[in-house]
């Protein structure tokens, strides 16, 4: 073998043998550069492990909703992630709304029916000085609506940013007699594309759902819910 071949040369006769029996037992007991005893594989590297679970479904909907719901009712917030700070109107100018949000509709939510005999138009942005509100339906008397925002001046609410919803999907109006008063009723004015107005989790809907801005004066609101 070549590390061996030095000695070799120093030896005579029949010391060769021997000198090549002891290069054979050097290779039996593992020499590292013999061919015959190869190198080990390098070890798998370690499976990596699984990434975190990602936020519930749950949770990812309402920051959903709470997004969806600042952009449509129009409203500016110091910390659109929770919700916070909010107004409608005009800061500078004085002439606004300190509005609190509320997106969820379901056994926590915040219901209202429509009271006034002439109905009520929802309006995309709360009238204020230099703003051109525009209706985006209206709803006749006795609609039932999930009131997902309060604007208010002080203390009093001003305007509430409201969801037609149907009836039949709030569970607490099963057996309630508040939704023999306010229920479904005839909404138009309303654009006619997409899905209509359904449930799509509990409290939460979507589709073609009539929404905006009414006045506090027309609405019958449920101050402790249904």
């Amino acid at each position: 073998m070549p590390h061996f071949s030095s000695r070799g040369t120093r030896m005579t006769g029949l010391s060769i043998i021997p000198g090549l029996l002891l290069a054979l037992g050097a290779c039996s007991a593992g020499d590292s550069s013999s061919p015959s005893s190869p190198a080990a594989p390098a070890a798998a590297p370690p499976t990596m492990a699984a990434s975190a679970p990602a936020a519930t479904t749950l949770t990812a909907a309402a920051g959903d909703g709470l997004a969806a719901l600042i952009q449509s009712s129009g409203v500016t917030c110091t910390d659109a992630s929770a919700g916070r700070g909010c107004t409608a109107g005009d800061v500078d100018s004085g002439d606004f709304y300190d509005v609190e949000l509320s997106p969820g509709c379901g056994d926590q939510g915040f219901f209202a029916g429509v009271a006034d005999a002439k109905g009520a138009e929802t309006l995309d942005t709360v009238p204020t000085t230099g703003t051109k509100a525009k209706a985006t339906a209206r709803l006749s008397k006795g609609q039932l609506v999930c009131v997902q925002g309060i604007g208010r001046a002080g203390q009093n609410p001003m305007f509430y940013y409201v969801v037609a919803v149907p009836a039949a999907t709030v569970d607490k109006c099963k057996g309630n007699a508040l939704c023999d008063t306010y229920g479904d009723r005839p909404i138009s004015g309303l654009a006619s594309s997409g899905e209509a107005c359904h449930a799509a989790a509990p409290g939460q809907y979507a589709g073609n759902c009539a929404r905006g801005w009414v006045s506090a004066d027309v609405l019958d609101v449920f101050s402790n819910g249904m």
